[in-house]
């Protein structure tokens, strides 16, 4: 072939692979190409490994994968672009000529390959890959399912459609979804293979494939002609208010009744119940118009967890027949809880993306543990997740505030579960706690001028 294939490869530390990479792609057959290398400040020996190789190296500061991409193309100057991940090899030499084939059909807007996994890969790489690239091609006018690991279009293709500059994942959906729309075709040429090493995954990096998932719905395409996922939605929502020994209250101030006025503002929830072992709150509860459930004394002792509380509460409702989809856990510790962060937080567990949605406070300096002749920096308790690996900021759960969990969650006496999402309160007044009535005396007395209680 005459024509000039411009093939873009992005990098960043790929030092194990990129020798492999380039070792393959210069020994390809009948074809004319440049190879344009887009490197995202690898700090390894990628870039004096690749120097070793005819390439152009340009340099990114900022990497956003189709940023990277569209720049390396506009430094092209073949009529052919190939994209090529630093880590993907070439199973044979005429890798490229099966993957540019298709694209003589005017219909067909790009084309991707197979990826197989190497004999190193990951038991989940390797299943993965399997199951998602087939070794049988075929032509997509439908599906915008697209691969920019190992994919080849047009160049006056890219003019029409460049890749998406702001996305941080899946560039390669995102103009896959536009081709299809515009009534283009994308190929899937399985003889046009590479081995890549760590799947399309990424190692099951949560992070990531939340990222990916909230691009991914906004994609049309993906979803049924006829959306009835609201009746996928949770609809019912329990509220649980603990409390041992009698409420706090201070004049006109009740902490219980503004808990349960902050739950009852949402209208997301159906039923409140106060689980108490205290008759006179057991009363406050029913002036203030919602159920109470005394529990017995073996639930009040020092050694009562509040799991121990929720299960037995949760219990004697089921077995009255009564079943919610989500329990929300309030204790009236919380007297400047903010009611619209409270609606957010059930509503977003009524979508059901989570198992566990708890309130947290965001701590940003390093946080210490222990007595004073030994302490330890926090991190690593079940009651702190640490946020961010490149930085000391801890989020400490703050579950008396508002925690949302499923029923399941409750029987099991594990309110954290593996998909926990953290909803970050930014206000300190809100998360001021207050245990007893001398507590909040102090607290009246000293903002009553300033704050409208």
């Amino acid at each position: 072939m005459n024509k000039l294939i411009s093939i873009i490869i992005r990098t960043k530390n790929e030092e194990e692979w990129i020798t492999k990479c380039l070792q393959a792609v210069f020994a390809q057959k009948d074809v004319r190409i440049e190879v344009i290398i887009v490197d995202n400040k690898s700090s390894d020996t990628t870039l004096s490994r690749a120097k070793e190789f005819d390439v152009k190296i340009i340099e990114i500061d900022k990497y956003l994968p189709g940023l990277a991409l569209n720049y390396g193309i506009s430094n092209s100057n073949g009529e052919i672009i190939c994209c090529l991940s630093g880590h993907c090899v070439p199973t044979d030499e005429y890798w490229l000529t099966n993957l540019i084939k298709p694209l003589s059909n005017k219909e067909i807007a790009g084309t991707y390959g197979r990826q197989v996994p190497t004999e190193n890969s990951d038991p989940l790489d390797v299943r993965d890959l399997v199951m998602l690239f087939r070794n049988e091609s075929f032509i997509q006018s439908v599906d915008s399912f697209f691969h920019n690991a190992n994919s080849a279009f047009l160049k006056s293709t890219w003019l029409e459609f460049p890749f998406c500059d702001e996305s941080t994942n899946i560039e390669d959906r995102i103009w896959g979804e536009q081709i299809i729309k515009s009534g283009y075709k994308i190929a899937y040429v399985s003889e046009a293979c590479v081995y890549h090493w760590h799947g399309v995954n990424h190692g099951l990096d949560r992070s990531r494939a939340k990222n990916i998932a909230r691009i991914l719905d906004k994609i049309s395409n993906l979803k049924p002609k006829e959306d009835n996922s609201k009746n996928l939605k949770f609809t019912t929502c329990l509220a649980i208010i603990p409390i041992k020994g009698e409420t706090v209250s201070f004049q006109e101030i009740s902490l219980l009744e503004k808990t349960i006025n902050s739950l009852k503002s949402t209208n997301l929830v159906n039923e409140i119940i106060v689980t108490t072992d205290n008759e006179k709150t057991a009363k406050k509860a029913e002036d203030l118009g919602v159920r109470f459930l005394m529990r017995p004394d073996s639930l009040s002792t020092s050694n009562t967890s509040l799991a121990d509380v929720l299960k037995f509460t949760l219990e004697e409702l089921e077995n009255k027949g009564e079943f919610y989809d989500i329990v929300a856990v309030a204790e009236e510790i919380y007297p400047f809880r903010n009611k619209e962060i409270v609606k957010n937080m059930i509503e977003l567990m009524l979508s059901g993306k989570s198992d566990t949605i708890y309130a947290a406070w965001e701590e940003k300096r390093i946080t210490w543990y222990g007595t004073n002749d030994e302490l330890e920096v926090l991190g690593g308790n079940s009651w702190v997740i640490k946020k961010n690996k490149n930085e000391d900021n801890v989020l400490t759960s703050l579950t008396g505030y508002l925690l949302l969990v499923k029923p399941s969650q409750i029987r099991k006496k594990s309110l954290f579960s593996s998909v926990t999402e953290a909803y970050v309160i930014k206000d300190p007044i809100a998360v001021l706690a207050i245990h007893s009535q001398s507590e909040l005396e102090r607290v009246i007395n000293h903002f009553r001028k300033t704050i409208n209680l």
